[in-house]
């Protein structure tokens, strides 16, 4: 009897412990400035594991490639897609987001990689 009394005061105090602890707030980009940007990116980093990483990433590209496309494709003229890339531009848009936020603006998109080729001696 005395080890389910000792088991139920256990279990409340952990579940007391956890009604009052505070949660982390989840990391932020900060793209008012390019200094802001990457120490709010290297933090968001240090939050996630490898796969997270991995999946930010390739988050950031699909955003930053789809707004590239459909800035060419809906501005008339070519424009040099370094331009329509430019840090900059990803840094406003992602401003203020977290990570949960990327990874649903990148699956809003649509766009998926379908193939990836690496060319030897390519610089």
């Amino acid at each position: 009897m005395k080890a389910h009394r000792f088991a139920s005061l256990l279990l409340l105090v952990t579940l007391a412990a956890c009604a009052t602890t505070p949660r982390a707030t989840a990391a932020r980009i900060d793209g008012s400035s390019p200094a802001a940007y990457q120490a709010s990116w290297k933090a968001m980093e240090a939050t996630l594991n490898q796969e997270q990483q991995a999946k930010l990433n390739t988050a950031v590209l699909l955003i930053g490639t789809t707004k590239s496309f459909n800035a060419q494709m809906h501005g008339g003229e070519p424009i040099d897609t370094i331009e329509t890339f430019a840090p900059e531009t990803l840094r406003s848009y992602l401003d203020g987001k977290t990570y949960d936020e990327i990874i649903k603006a990148a699956a809003a998109t649509g766009t998926t990689i379908t193939r990836v080729e690496h060319h030897r001696g390519a610089t």
